[in-house]
């Protein structure tokens, strides 16, 4: 009988377009990732239909298709003999994924990787400024008076929070300028100081600025007969990105040509020096005027276009979303609420918390349509309601797209909701989370119009998405008709000649047996939908929990065999009785840490005893390296049971009992 990992390998291989449209693979510890030559010689219907394949989807230039711990090394093992190709590590696909890029997918994913990183301090600051805003906002629940007016023994609360929720914004050039250079290459703490340089109080604000060129009042310096104006870049984004760049240039260029001795002090020195010169004499002009452009075409597409341009941007938001491009927008956004002062507020956080919601409610759709499906209607339910809130990724990969006709329907509620919330005008004062919770980030006078877009939304997408349904419901029951005719011709024909079926075999022998995963981390237990990462939480890998951890040690929770090692060692997978498949990945996004602040004590293929110490991580590291320490405990073949229960969540010890599992 042929080995199931490769009838699989074999099979991807076939729905990928054959050896020859394979550039390179690699995996993590649950995704196989390959880039492709011509990734429209994909057959997604035939690869989704492949037994092992829990999901897909195409990210910075990677296919990446999710098989869960224990079967993507296999799998993989088998995909590269039978494709002919050279195993790589994750780094060296990101490479030659990004050589796949055009140019303006390379801008725009550069842009996404500058953001990323300082998201959670924009969405902090821009829930500490909804805050504000309802503490600040008059007659929203006391006629012609705030609650600070109201209540004068909260204002000084209130000028705290104000004081909190303004300090994102700023700063913001020192958290680009330190994220920027990052990304380029060069040292990190010196884009922040460049950064800080050209917010620097002894210059004009930036704000300013418009006022002073009309006035005749800007400021200059005047070096070897050069003229340079004085004034600062608050409220800017492309000036600092762009000013990273040269620093992360020059900082390179200079690290080999600058003997060692002397590479610590001069190549900083320079290094600033130079980029700083450049930024106030070419890069800060050039910058700040694209910069002004793109969002005068922001607001063009939503004040001069109106409703059609709010339904363009709402339908085109989702499809950016797919290729992890959507954070590029933040770009967009943070200019305009960098100049709130003038603009009034933006218009796009309304469109994009429809195009969302759109999401979670074509989900919600399946769920009432999936009575047969346990599986997806639990996943439906748990991803449509993550979507609601801002986080759609779930959704999108797996329910939406998955299923298609959802995907479309969302698109259409989306675009009504988008083009109704540009239609009467609502606009944000902050950033936050993009569902119907961001109604605090929305400026008070619109928030009740902000709620009937989101419900506009909803509506719009839960119903298209029923008649879409049922339209491709009745197509499938089409083109099956003639394959059940045979199935009950074929099921006939064993029962005349007295042939037992599988299925009649099993229910016969079946019995209810109980087994049991014992906590693998002492800390606290948390639903598995609460996990920080929508990959775990949506359950597309398995049911489970996740376990915020307080001791750094990870022990085995059965006896077992190690299945599966991740290079990075941040991720073990561990085969039990009954046939489980657990997967422990401690912390989210950690694969980045390449491995540091991990130690493991087990080797592939090891057997191992229940209590057994896997693996010890530093939860101090984790942290001050910005990543999340909860840790995922899935079973990644939950599908294969009768059912996966949760039996504490909370405070746990060690080898404590958690999930229990009925074959």
């Amino acid at each position: 009988m042929e080995d199931k990992y490769v009838k699989a390998a074999q099979e991807i291989l076939d729905c990928m377009g054959g050896q020859e449209n394979i550039a390179s693979a690699a995996h993590c510890a649950t995704r196989l990732r390959l880039v492709l030559k011509d990734e429209s010689l994909i057959d997604k219907d035939a690869l989704e239909s492949i037994e092992l394949i829990k999901g897909n989807f195409n990210n910075g230039g990677q296919f990446q298709i999710i098989l869960g711990t224990g079967i993507v090394n296999k799998v993989y093992a088998e995909f590269i003999k039978i494709a002919n190709i050279t195993e790589m590590t994750k780094e060296e696909l990101k490479q030659q994924a990004a050589k796949k890029m055009n140019p303006v997918q390379k801008l725009l994913k550069t842009l996404a990787d500058v953001f990323v990183p300082i998201l959670p301090a924009l969405v902090a600051s821009g829930l500490l400024m909804g805050i504000n805003n309802i503490l600040t906002a008059r007659g929203m629940f006391v006629a012609d008076k705030s609650l600070v007016e109201a209540l004068p023994a909260i204002k000084d609360f209130a000028e705290m929070i104000h004081l909190f929720s303004n300090a994102g914004f700023t700063f913001l050039p020192v958290l680009i300028g330190f994220s920027a250079t990052k990304i380029f290459g060069g040292t990190p703490i010196l884009g922040a100081v460049l950064g800080a340089i050209m917010i620097h109080p002894d210059l004009m604000n930036g704000y300013s600025y418009g006022q002073a060129l009309l006035d005749g009042t800007v400021p200059y310096w005047n070096i070897f007969g050069l003229s340079i104006a004085k004034v600062g870049y608050q409220g800017t984004v492309l000036p600092v990105i762009a000013s990273s760049f040269c620093l992360a240039f020059i900082e390179k260029k200079m690290r080999k040509v600058v003997p060692a001795m002397l590479d610590n002090i001069v190549t900083p020195l320079l290094a600033v020096l130079v980029s700083g010169a450049m930024t106030f004499l070419f890069i800060g002009p050039v910058m700040r005027g694209i910069g002004d452009a793109m969002t005068n075409a922001v607001m063009w597409l939503f004040f001069d276009l109106g409703a059609l341009g709010g339904l363009i941007y709402g339908v085109t938001y989702p499809l950016l979303v797919i290729t992890g491009m959507h954070h590029s927008l933040v770009t967009a956004e943070t200019q305009i609420l960098a100049n709130i002062g003038t603009l009034g507020g933006s218009p796009t956080f309304a469109v994009v918390a429809a195009a969302n919601c759109a999401q979670g409610a074509a989900a919600l759709a399946v769920m009432f349509q999936m009575k047969n499906n346990p599986k997806m209607k639990s996943l439906a339910s748990a991803s449509g309601i993550s979507s609601m809130l801002g986080i759609t990724e779930p959704a999108i990969f797996g329910v939406n797209l998955k299923l298609r006709y959802p995907f479309y329907g969302a698109l259409i509620g989306g675009g009504i909701g988008a083009a109704y919330a540009t239609l009467v005008k609502v606009l944000s004062v902050s950033q936050g989370p993009c569902g119907v919770i961001g109604v605090i980030c929305i400026r008070p006078d619109c928030m009740l119009q902000f709620m009937v877009s989101m419900i506009i939304a909803i509506a719009s997408a839960f119903i298209a998405t029923m008649l879409l349904g049922k339209a491709f419901e009745k197509r499938e029951n089409r083109k099956s008709t003639v394959a059940v005719k045979n199935e009950v011709t074929a099921t006939q024909a064993q029962a005349d000649v007295g042939v037992t079926t599988e299925a009649e075999t099993e229910e016969t022998v079946s019995e209810n047996v109980e087994m049991i995963l014992f906590a693998p981390i002492q800390g606290n237990v948390i639903q598995r939908e609460n996990i920080p990462d929508e990959t775990f939480a949506s359950g597309v890998l398995g049911d489970g929990v996740g376990i915020e951890p307080e001791k750094g040690e990870v022990i085995a929770p059965f006896d077992g065999e190690i299945s599966s090692l991740a290079d990075t060692r941040h991720a073990i997978g561990i085969s039990g009785p009954g046939r489980m498949e657990v997967l422990i990945h401690v912390g989210v996004d950690t694969v980045k840490m390449k491995g540091e602040g991990f130690t493991l004590f087990v080797s592939e293929g090891e057997k191992v005893k229940a209590g057994q110490k896997l693996m010890e991580f530093d939860i101090a590291k984790i942290k001050a390296a910005g990543y999340s320490t909860t840790t995922a405990v899935l079973l990644t073949n939950s599908d294969e049971y009768k059912s996966c229960n949760v039996v504490k969540t909370g405070a746990i010890k060690q080898m404590e009992k958690i999930i229990s599992v009925d074959e």
